[in-house]
């Protein structure tokens, strides 16, 4: 491109057309070839100074990439895989903010600024959007803790000894606690059966900070198999109406236990003597409060 010819053409393209501007250098000695050259690289536009055919089909996909990678590291790293609602929550927090990204790179108008400046504005604001939203998530759900994994399906089996004489099976729940804290295992309401028409429930709970050998929780039990705060053996018998008063049985400073269960605490045998009645109303004088003792198993797949 001739300098000479390109700066006439500048001076003067607003003032005269385009023929009358070529007629004058064609006069001045200037080759036609080389004119028009000039005019067509004077009329492209410059590769630094748009931001290029294809622009928001690219930055389209660099969002959808950045908040799908930012959501697959805060959903396994902080054991949000067990949360299906915190796991929408992010995600929809996630697509507010690229929205939002795509919204002001849209109104910053990429088509008019240089290619470089609009890649920057392109990359950086849903970079900067994903990891405010994903930081935050993770550090909610790192002080909170993981949610823990969803209850298993099995079955459990109560034997009370006499004078109440009770035995019973039916369907179950175990609870993993999440990092190996220890379970809970409760019956399904009605399953176990019924005693005088009310029906039976019983569940057990343990916790422990003690990580059995396979990984799973080992449940806590005091030398000598006294009772101790980080477990819980609990009975009760439903209402029948409601004169009729609920009925509890829980640990006690008396109560004696053993239990044998698996490390993964998916199955075990929880056997426990003298489980004490919970007292509702205030005891009646001379009255001494019923015990119960028995046998809880169960097992889940």
């Amino acid at each position: 491109m001739d300098p000479r010819i390109a700066a006439f053409i500048r001076a003067n393209r607003r003032r005269y057309t385009r023929e009358v501007i070529r007629e004058q250098l064609i006069a001045a000695g200037h080759d036609p070839a080389e004119i028009d050259a000039t005019w067509a690289a004077l009329d492209a536009p410059d590769p630094d100074a748009v931001a290029g055919e294809g622009f928001w089909g690219r930055f389209g996909l660099f969002l959808v990439g950045l908040n799908v990678v930012v959501f697959l590291l805060v959903f396994l790293l902080t054991g949000m895989v067990n949360s299906f609602v915190l796991a929408v929550v992010l995600g929809v927090a996630l697509s507010v903010g690229a929205l939002t990204a795509w919204a002001i790179v849209a109104a910053t108008g990429p088509a008019q600024m240089g290619r470089t400046t609009a890649m920057v504005i392109g990359g950086v604001i849903p970079l900067v959007f994903a990891l405010l939203i994903g930081g935050s998530c993770y550090a909610m759900v790192g002080a909170i803790g993981p949610p823990p994994p969803p209850p298993r399906q099995g079955v459990m089996e109560l034997e009370i000894e006499p004078p109440m004489s009770f035995s019973g099976s039916g369907a179950a729940f175990c609870q993993i606690q999440a990092d190996a804290l220890g379970f809970s295992i409760y019956a399904q309401e009605g399953s176990l059966g019924t005693i005088e028409g009310r029906p039976v429930h019983a569940s057990v709970d343990s916790f422990s900070d003690v990580v059995g050998p396979e990984g799973g929780p080992t449940p806590a039990q005091a030398p000598g198999g006294e009772v101790g705060s980080s477990v819980n053996v609990y009975v009760s018998l439903f209402s029948r109406t409601e004169s009729d008063p609920l009925r509890d049985w829980s640990v006690g400073p008396d109560t004696r236990f053993e239990v044998d269960a698996a490390p993964d605490g998916l199955s075990g045998t929880v056997t426990f003597e003298g489980l004490q009645a919970v007292e509702f109303d205030a005891p009646q004088p001379g009255a001494d409060g019923d015990l119960i003792s028995g046998t809880i198993t169960w097992t889940c797949e």
